[in-house]
């Protein structure tokens, strides 16, 4: 490249030959940098002159047209209300790539070249007559069975038509991007649903019998009682494990409290009305089960009320008339104040046993 004056006409002719024909061989030979130089150069010049030659009118009918095919794709497909629209702009971008690499590079001739055969075009383009007529409106025809080619023979290709065409595409996907995204997903609950579906209906084809291993009852024996002692007056519980047959001496023999020779021990059972003292024989010779304390029981021990060898009822009925004795009496007022309404001082005063 040159700055200022060039240097001679033939580097004159060279420059503009390297414009307007890539690939040119010059005298004395372009470095890399230079050829690179040449073809950012000829592609802007491409795109220049391409755009003055395609007229206003061709610009309009071609952007109508591809407009008017995008949208007979998305009701080919199955319209907006189902994932038609997903599947169009997925045609959409498909047909956007193979513009871009044409306009990129015009000289490259495999960019002009489309394989129908081929897998992805074939899924998103070949199948849908919409997207053909688009590729046939911006140049391409048909060359063989499946092979779309542009400016067959010619060394450079007319990429204005590519240009608009392009334009075209991503002013209809920015139109339509929020009815797209809906459609994509729709399209992908679609998919889980399928899935779900196909790995429920694999599943009840080949059903997996899985032996459930029966659960033993747990074995409880009948005759066991147990009991939680608490000392009156105390939070501690001890857990004892008796049997059915075991009567309040055992129990005695098992409490895990210490007793003096000749105290006597108090066992209450509130929740069965139970209230036995060690000097109650008949009592203390019953078993658990007769006192129906089966299965389980709280009781409360009592120790040191002294040496005596008075009997109990066994029951809550004596501490019933202990409580209805200590209400009855016989009450005295000693002194009784009367105030004046008049001065709020006291009166008199009386003294006495009562009224």
């Amino acid at each position: 490249m040159f700055q200022g004056m060039p240097r001679d006409e033939q580097f004159v002719r060279n420059f503009l030959m390297g414009l307007m024909v890539p690939g040119q061989q010059f005298n004395p030979p372009l470095t890399t940098e230079e050829i690179e130089q040449y073809k950012n150069y000829s592609a802007k010049l491409l795109k220049l002159s391409a755009a003055s030659s395609f007229s206003f009118s061709a610009r309009e009918r071609l952007q109508n047209k591809i407009a008017k095919d995008l949208d007979e794709l998305v009701k080919l497909i199955g319209g907006e209300e189902t994932t038609g629209m997903a599947v169009a702009d997925d045609s959409a971008k498909i047909l956007r790539n193979l513009m871009s690499n044409v306009i990129r590079d015009p000289f490259e001739e495999k960019f002009r070249k489309i394989k129908l055969d081929n897998k992805v075009i074939q899924s998103k383009v070949a199948q849908y007559p919409p997207c053909l007529s688009i590729l046939k409106s911006i140049g391409f025809t048909a060359d063989g069975e499946s092979l779309l080619v542009v400016a067959k023979g010619k060394k450079v290709v007319n990429i204005a038509p590519f240009t608009v065409a392009r334009d075209c595409i991503d002013k209809w996907i920015d139109k339509n991007r929020y009815q797209i995204s809906a459609a994509i997903r729709k399209r992908k609950d679609e998919i889980e649903r399928a899935r779900i579906a196909a790995e429920a209906e694999e599943a009840a084809k080949n059903p997996v019998i899985e032996e459930e291993e029966e659960e033993k009852p747990e074995e409880v024996d009948p005759n066991l009682c147990t009991l939680k002692l608490r000392m009156e007056g105390k939070k501690k519980i001890h857990d004892l494990e008796m049997n059915a047959g075991d009567t309040l001496n055992s129990l005695m023999e098992k409490i895990p409290f210490e007793v003096q020779d000749g105290e006597v021990v108090q066992l209450t059972c509130a929740a069965k009305r139970l209230i036995v003292k060690s000097t109650d024989t008949e009592q203390m010779r019953k078993t658990l089960k007769e006192l129906r304390l089966m299965p389980a029981a709280s009781v409360v021990v009592k120790i040191g009320e002294g040496k005596s060898a008075d009997v109990t009822r066994g029951s809550l009925a004596e501490r019933a008339a202990a409580t209805q004795k200590k209400k009855t009496g016989s009450h005295s007022m000693h002194s009784i104040g009367l105030y004046a309404k008049d001065d709020n001082n006291k009166a008199e005063m009386f003294d006495g046993g009562g009224v």
